[in-house]
């Protein structure tokens, strides 16, 4: 009797012990890059809109027509890929995102667009080598995986605009 005893009141413990411990949070890399990779697709968007509109070089608006393109899809494909996962992303995070460079007011705005994008592709292509190498989550890695390509080609472009414009 006294054995039953002891055995009941050390799984009763171990139960109380067990519901005592919290479950693992769920993993909250995969939506803060997401998010970031949103911000980025939609800020490549707007400063590609702005390009077309002001730009006379006929390669900064190539290249704009580009980003627009390219980041147009790879932000319905980071959606899609959001939704699939269950991963809400925050309204602010994937509607009315400007870009982040005051180009609007620039006294050379092609150099600013320019300057902008280059910088801008190199921060990207680092956040996408960093996920796409140590993020948890499978899906989201492969994908970041997927978009390094068009990414560096971005930043080579870019580069090389950058070098006939000085």
């Amino acid at each position: 009797m006294k054995k039953a005893i002891i055995i009941i009141l050390l799984a009763l413990g171990s139960i109380a012990v067990h519901a005592q411990i919290p479950l693992p949070d769920p993993d909250t890399t995969a939506k803060h890059f997401l998010i970031v990779a949103s911000i980025k697709n939609l800020q490549e968007v707007s400063a590609g809109e702005q390009a077309l509109q002001k730009a006379k070089n006929a390669e900064v608006s190539g290249f704009a027509q580009m980003m627009i393109k390219d980041h147009s899809k790879a932000e319905q494909q980071l959606l899609a890929l959001a939704k699939r996962l269950n991963i809400s992303l925050p309204p602010a995070a994937t509607s009315g995102i400007k870009p982040d460079l005051l180009l609007a007011g620039a006294p050379d705005f092609e150099s600013a667009y320019v300057h902008g994008m280059s910088a801008g592709h190199v921060n990207t292509v680092q956040v996408f080598e960093n996920y796409a190498t140590t993020g948890k989550d499978p899906a989201v890695r492969t994908w970041a995986q997927q978009m390094l390509p068009m990414l560096k080609m971005h930043l080579q472009h870019i580069k090389i605009i950058e070098k006939s414009m000085k």
